[in-house]
């Protein structure tokens, strides 16, 4: 064999054992992207479930205050004698009473419940007003500027994040 018959044998070798190799380094390259997109979707899979788990724990804590809520509903004290709208409950003053407070015990109920899951109430009244847990709604005259005078709906906070800011009436120096 000449020189340039063992050269050209050389660079059979060479480029076989470099076409081997690369098709090793893409087969590998292959699997690896294969095994990412089925890492992607079991994770998606993974965080679907998980987020479904949340809301059935949600919604199992929420339910009984739903149905406490349901049944003050169904004692609502009548104004008026039942069967004789003529004539005026005589203890409809005590029974209000009572259903208030009953209702009162389901809102501290669905507080606790709220807590439990992590949310928080933003505190609103009196406090200086600040644009990342306020909205204002309106402004009215007061002794100092952009205090909160009345809150109009709740705000609520979970796990650091603003879910719903407070709806407020904050003071405008006169």
């Amino acid at each position: 064999m000449t020189d340039e018959q063992q050269n050209d044998n050389n660079q059979n070798i060479t480029l076989e054992k470099l076409q081997a190799d690369l098709d090793q380094a893409l087969n590998g390259w292959k699997r690896t992207a294969a095994d990412f997109e089925n890492y992607k979707k079991r994770k998606e899979a993974e965080n679907k479930e998980l987020v479904e788990f949340a809301s059935e724990v949600t919604v199992a804590k929420l339910l009984p205050t739903l149905d406490t809520l349901e049944q003050a509903l169904k004692h609502l004290p009548e104004y008026r004698n039942a069967g004789e709208p003529e004539v005026l409950n005589p203890d409809f003053e005590k029974q209000y009473r009572n259903w208030q407070a009953g209702v009162d015990g389901t809102i501290k109920q669905l507080d606790k419940v709220l807590g439990e899951l992590g949310v928080k109430k933003i505190e609103a009244l009196g406090n200086k007003f600040d644009p990342n847990f306020h909205e204002a709604v309106r402004e009215v005259a007061g002794d100092e500027d952009q205090v909160v005078v009345e809150e109009l709906q709740t705000g609520f906070e979970l796990n650091g994040k603003i879910i719903r800011p407070s709806q407020v009436v904050i003071s405008k120096k006169r």
